[in-house]
């Protein structure tokens, strides 16, 4: 075996065994405890309440805005996770992205929301810039309170611009497309 997969064989057995205690780790300190419980809810409630108000007539243009919401937004998360800019101390699953809860049903479904009620450039950004206050300012301080995330090199006005930023980036593609396909 060659010095380059050596190392690489080294590093993968170091990484099975992290992976076998966190495994472990989350079975016994983690796993339908009362934050358990919350992250749960995070990722089932904001669906449902998605499904009772989305307009069907727009079903398939705003899922893809959600869609397109969850990409970057896992990505990053999964980044500033990895470079310690922040840490979840419980997640939903031992071997998944650690904010699912967050990155793929409270902040995707809450720019559907947006992108469904607010047609105009004008009202969308008064909303988003609403969301992105009510999300930076209030739901993230609770969220650290509460222990779910605890933040290490982040604060949250880098929050307040990212929701801001990529509403508008997001809206931008998804009115381009549709304006692609109409025409």
């Amino acid at each position: 075996m060659s010095e380059k997969f050596k190392s690489l064989w080294e590093l993968r057995e170091i990484q099975d065994l992290l992976i076998r205690k966190e495994i472990e780790a989350w079975f016994n300190n983690e796993f339908l405890t009362f934050y358990w419980w919350i992250l749960v809810v995070f990722l089932i409630f904001p669906w449902v309440i998605w499904f009772k108000f989305a307009d069907r007539t727009k079903f398939l243009e705003t899922f893809l805005f959600g869609a397109l919401v969850i990409i970057p937004t896992t990505l990053l998360d999964a980044i500033g996770n990895d470079l310690r800019f922040w840490s979840y101390p419980t997640q939903l699953m031992p071997i998944t992205p650690r904010a699912i809860p967050f990155d793929m049903a409270m902040v995707p479904v809450a720019y559907m929301l947006m992108y469904q009620y607010f047609n105009t450039w004008k009202t969308f950004v008064v909303a988003l810039v609403c969301m992105a206050g009510i999300y930076a300012f209030i739901g993230e301080p609770i969220s650290h309170y509460l222990e779910l995330v605890i933040y290490f090199k982040w604060k949250y006005m880098y929050s307040f611009i990212y929701y801001i930023l990529l509403g508008i980036i997001i809206r931008t593609i998804v009115l381009k497309f549709k304006n692609l396909y109409l025409a």
